[in-house]
């Protein structure tokens, strides 16, 4: 799933998948990877293609990137086909 028919209409580029909002919303996360997903969340706002990202192999659009600590991953899709480019955060992978 690419995650571009995902996009809602309001004015934010960034859209987050449920999955991502329950794991952001849940107080089991660990403090270190909620700031790594947070500082994550800020670097798109500057860039959808933040340092180290790289795109995902035979999925068109989606790409990867490696949270701060090397604390987990994180996949999302790119739509630069709008005027500005709206971003889909997709999953969180976490490292342990």
């Amino acid at each position: 799933m690419s995650g571009y028919d995902e996009f809602p209409d309001d004015d934010d580029p960034i859209t987050v998948s449920p999955a991502v909002e329950e794991f952001l919303g849940d107080p089991g996360t660990p403090a270190d990877v909620f700031s790594a997903v947070v500082a994550f969340l800020v670097d798109l706002r500057e860039d959808p293609f933040p340092r180290l990202s790289m795109p995902v192999p035979g999925r068109p659009g989606m790409h990867s990137a490696p949270l701060r600590r090397d604390l987990g991953l994180v996949e999302y899709a790119v739509n630069e086909d709008a005027d500005s480019p709206r971003v889909y955060v997709s999953r969180v992978l976490r490292a342990d």
